[in-house]
């Protein structure tokens, strides 16, 4: 049963309601203060007197006034102006694409697109919060080439040929130091180079009740049936080629259904899209198949990852918040992040956000040396075991290289209120501390 109660509105009969009781049963208590003026009985106010009518404008007064308009000297007309001389949109750069051939050290500063062949993929997910606002400002979508970028992605081509419980890597950093965008990298180089990948952008959607929850029968354990369906739909978009050459190695029971042996693996994802009460037994049994095959490695990315390390938002049938293992899909990754279950080839790769105080980890920053444990504090010994193995890589600010490379992108996209020159760099790159998410928002903004 699931657990979302849904608060309703009684129907009453059209004649049964005044006027007045009409508007409020319409709109929101919380909205009343926004009822216009010419709809004041809905606000459950009195009727005011009409206004006296006004005699039409003279031809002369209309003459005037378009006058003004032209010089600049009404509001309107000078807001108009300004707003085409600071808010006028941005002109699209043209760049090169960010292929594992251009991921190189000869790269370092310069902005490159994502490849053509991989932007349908990203499509199917979406991109981090922050990110989007760079993206729907300047297009094409393209993030800088870094030296941490370089360095971290060698890692990755290693991991294509060890198993993945060697490589579960956490990115961590100051906020806005650019982990979200070092993953998105990462994405993309794995996408490019054949790789089947699982991208999660916004693992807290998974832990914040977002999603409608079922108990399982006789367990203590919860699946979240639309959640588990989506995923499914979008792993089975972004990687369908690739899994079009996988097949199941032996017969296999998801929900009501019966996937025979040697059926694609993209066809045993369509059973979870079709069927949301299957798709936590396909992703489970996809988990398995790709963790065994040999041919193709496998890279799971996880944004936010945090809030799958620490009570979720959801409740037990007690009231009490439920810890992540309680929820299935979240841990079937966990199984994977932990390295409790593995694949043959491949890599975990997450980052952790600030953006939401509410989903940072103690236990996760503590294990992986962000913060000191504190002696007055027990830490969750059910979280805890999750965490163990974990590698930390730091993700730094901006060099001054990297920041002049994005900074000569934005000033070919025209998004500067002022001319931009080297002062302008200099006090953008000082004052931000070369930090990529404050770099970004004093260029774009003018702070």
């Amino acid at each position: 049963m699931a657990h979302r109660f849904l608060a309703s509105t009684p129907l009453l009969s059209r004649t049964s309601l005044s006027l007045t009781a009409r508007a409020r049963a319409a709109v929101p208590a919380q909205y009343a203060n926004y009822v216009t003026a010419s709809a004041v009985v809905m606000a459950g106010g009195k009727a005011k007197k009409a206004a006296p009518k006004v005699k039409a404008q003279s031809n002369s007064f209309r003459k005037k006034k378009a006058a003004d308009d032209d010089k600049g000297e009404s509001g309107s007309g000078g807001a108009t102006r300004l707003n085409e001389k600071y808010y006028k949109p941005s002109v699209p750069v043209k760049v090169e694409e960010f292929l594992p051939s251009t991921a190189t050290k000869e790269h370092v500063g310069q902005v490159l697109g994502f490849p053509s062949t991989v932007i349908p993929a990203l499509a199917q997910t979406a991109y981090p919060t922050l990110l989007s606002e760079q993206f729907e400002l300047i297009k094409p979508a393209a993030l800088v080439v870094r030296e941490s970028t370089v360095s971290f992605l060698e890692k990755v081509d290693k991991a294509m040929k060890t198993p993945s419980s060697q490589s579960r890597i956490v990115l961590t950093g100051e906020a806005g130091s650019g982990k979200s965008a070092l993953l998105l990298q990462t994405v993309s180089h794995c996408l490019s180079a054949g790789w089947i990948v699982i991208y999660v952008p916004k693992a807290s959607t998974w832990m914040n009740s977002s999603f409608a929850y079922n108990k399982v029968a006789n367990t203590t354990s919860f699946v979240q049936p639309l959640l588990a369906s989506n995923l499914v739909g979008q792993i089975q978009n972004v990687n369908k080629s690739v899994l079009d050459k996988i097949t199941t190695s032996e017969t296999a029971m998801v929900g009501r259904h019966e996937v025979e042996k040697g059926t694609k693996l993209s066809a045993l994802l369509e059973v979870g899209v079709k069927d949301q009460f299957a798709a936590q037994d396909v992703m489970e049994v996809f988990m398995k198949e790709i963790g065994a095959q040999n041919g193709i490695p496998t890279l799971i990315a996880v944004d936010e990852v945090n809030s799958f390390f620490r009570p979720s938002q959801y409740l037990s049938q007690d009231g009490k918040e439920l810890d992540p293992e309680h929820l299935k899909l979240p841990k079937l990754f966990l199984n994977y992040i932990s390295g409790k279950s593995t694949f043959k080839h491949g890599a975990i790769v997450a980052a952790t956000s600030d953006t939401l105080l509410a989903n940072k980890s103690e236990v996760l920053d503590v294990t992986l040396g962000v913060k000191e444990v504190s002696p007055y504090k027990r830490l969750s010994q059910t979280i805890l075991p999750w965490t163990q193995g974990l590698t930390s890589v730091e993700v730094p600010n901006y060099t001054r290289e990297e920041a002049k490379g994005v900074f000569d992108y934005y000033k070919k996209a025209n998004i500067f209120f002022d001319a931009a020159s080297e002062p302008l760099f200099l006090n953008k790159f000082i004052t931000s501390n070369g930090n990529p998410r404050k770099f970004f928002t004093s260029c774009a903004k003018g702070i």
